[in-house]
């Protein structure tokens, strides 16, 4: 049914001759390869879930008007629940699991309100960095499940980016539109940072091991611990695996803490962390970060070659940014869908729990890569970091020397082949 509604809306789109009159004919040709490309992953998951009612969507208060135009692909539900985003990304034509099994979702961003009724996971867990000695470099300042932080924001982006990991509007009221890639569960561990700089603070002021570093860090310890408890300090095999989503969109890398020889910078500490453990097993930690949306580079922490940058498309694919043409990396390593994906709308004041908004962005391209990255290495705990960051680059459609789209799919066919 979903993809009987993505060949209309391009029917009713091809006939319209002023628009395409001001497209050149290459344009033209990238956008119907584009359109195809959705067509056929809206198929193949179209046909998985035929047997799927099709269930009453709460009108959205603040949702896009583009998202309900008539010739538009975004207008598009996945059958289940999603938006057209899941489809475009192959999740229900993967096979693949939606709830994580032992794979930690480390997000870094402003906080979350685990209140919205669409984060009641079925399974897993919602825990987060807390306050412990300003000494103690895993303790974090803010308060990362609190209604707002401490300047008073409310808590909106990482309720945003925790729904499209692990949210679920299956419930009674709810908007069925908002659906995560691990709708069952997921184990995530919220670590709350300013969102202009990454800190652990409420400060600009990266001064004093206060920079991004330490929110790293707060992710590692997490895991460790995890793996600690369960199967002894280290001990083989380590079945704990980490995803950091970095919701940081700097011009720059972070200040480095320490000092003298002691002193270590972010991409040290990056190579570090997603290299082999200490013990010389393969690296259990990948890192995401979204390409940015606002400057002619590529953001850090995505800027630095071991975290995976990933940037958006919108529902023709088309890339939400056509180039980046300063910085180390010249475009993202990914697209995936970027615009028009609904989020639970959370407000100050607690009301209209139910309430959803269309959102767009790279951070919500990079949470749809992150979620499936854990999905994947769910299915396949014997692959490195390594091997699951190569899937989820795998698919080229678009070309060799383009971004590599999101295809859960594609994905799932290299680390079989892989056998790890």
């Amino acid at each position: 049914e979903g993809a009987a509604a993505v060949k209309r809306s391009i029917r009713r789109s091809s006939s319209t001759s002023t628009s395409t009159s001001l497209l050149k004919a290459g344009q033209q040709q990238q956008l119907l390869s584009n359109r195809q490309l959705l067509i056929v992953e809206a198929e193949a998951t179209s046909q998985q879930n035929t047997s799927s009612a099709k269930k009453n969507t709460p009108r959205s208060s603040n949702s896009s008007r583009s998202s309900s135009s008539s010739g538009s692909l975004c207008a598009v539900q996945a059958s289940g629940g999603g938006s057209w985003a899941l489809p475009a990304v192959s999740a229900g034509a993967s096979g693949l699991p939606t709830k994580s099994q032992q794979v930690l979702l480390c997000l870094i961003s402003s906080g979350v309100a685990t209140s919205s009724p669409y984060l009641a996971q079925r399974a897993g867990s919602w825990e987060g960095c807390v306050a412990q000695n300003p000494l103690d470099p895993g303790g974090c300042v803010l308060r990362w499940d609190s209604p707002a932080d401490n300047k008073g924001n409310w808590k909106q982006r990482g309720t945003f980016l925790a729904s499209i990991l692990a949210g679920s509007g299956a419930g009674r009221g709810l908007d069925t539109r908002v659906r995560g890639l691990l709708p069952d569960g997921a184990d995530v561990y919220v670590v709350p940072v300013n969102p202009d700089t990454g800190s652990l603070t409420s400060s600009r002021d990266a001064a004093g091991g206060s920079s991004r570093i330490r929110a790293y860090t707060a992710c590692e310890g997490h895991l460790r611990g995890l793996q600690a408890s369960d199967l002894g300090l280290y001990a083989a095999p380590l079945r704990w695996r980490m995803v950091v989503l970095v919701d940081v969109e700097a011009q720059g890398p972070a200040e480095p803490v320490g000092s003298g020889a002691l002193k270590i910078s972010e991409a040290d500490w990056v190579a570090a962390a997603t290299g082999p453990t200490v013990d010389g097993r393969s690296p259990d930690v990948l890192l995401v970060a979204p390409a940015g949306d606002n400057s002619s580079r590529v953001a850090f922490p995505g800027a630095l070659p071991r975290v995976m940058a990933v940037g958006g498309y919108d529902c023709e694919g088309r890339p939400l940014r056509s180039s980046y043409s300063r910085g180390s990396k010249q475009q993202p390593d990914m697209l995936a869908p970027g615009k028009n994906i609904i989020v639970p709308n959370v407000r100050r004041d607690g009301s209209s729990p139910a309430a959803t908004k269309s959102w767009e962005g790279s951070a919500a391209a990079a949470a749809l890569a992150a979620g499936a990255a854990a999905r994947l290495w769910s299915a396949f705990p014997g692959c490195s970091a390594e091997q699951v960051r190569a899937a989820l680059l795998s698919s080229r459609l678009q070309g060799p020397a383009q971004p590599a789209r999101l295809n859960l799919a594609a994905a799932r066919q290299f680390l079989a082949a892989k056998k790890c």
